[in-house]
This record gives structure tokens, sequence and C-alpha cells, in this order.
């Protein structure tokens, strides 16, 4: 996550991960896997950044788990000190 928030320019401040499990009706995973392969669209942008900044090794049907990500732009100093790394 760190990688992808610096290309964007932004420094990661604060993320959590939100989750309806628990407070709706369970669903096996292969049944979610047939239901997301039939019904859910292909993430043609999505997928190539979870590839490549998260290590997915799929193409995705469903999208990404919900996370709530605060970020902050980079001050001019933190981004010269970032490149030297």
């Amino acid at each position: 996550m760190h990688e992808f928030l610096a290309e964007l320019g932004l420094e990661l401040v604060w993320y959590k991960y939100l989750t309806s499990t628990g407070s709706r009706t369970p669903l096996p995973i292969a049944k979610f896997g047939k239901l997301a392969r039939e019904k859910l669209p292909k993430q043609l942008y999505m997928s190539p950044i979870l590839q490549q900044y998260f290590g997915q090794k799929h193409l995705s049907d469903d999208t990404l788990d919900d996370y709530v990500i605060l970020a902050k732009k980079y001050d001019n100093l933190q981004v010269k000190q970032h490149k030297m790394y």
C-alpha cells in the first residue's frame, strides 16, 4: 500500500478495513466465486493495480475489499528524501 500511495505522491496517515461479515447471511466461498464469475464484470482497471502493488495473481471478478484510506500529500522535503531511498 505504501508503494502505491507513494507513486501517487501521497503518504499513508491511517487506514481501516471495513467488513459486513456477521451482519449478512454467509455465502460459502465456492458459491461466492461462482456468483462473482457469472454476475460481476471483470475489474479491468483494478486487477492490474492489485497485481502490481498487492501481489494478486489473477483477474478479479469482484472488487477490492472495503478499506478507508486516509493519505496526505508529501511535502517537498519528504518527496526528496523518499526518492533518495
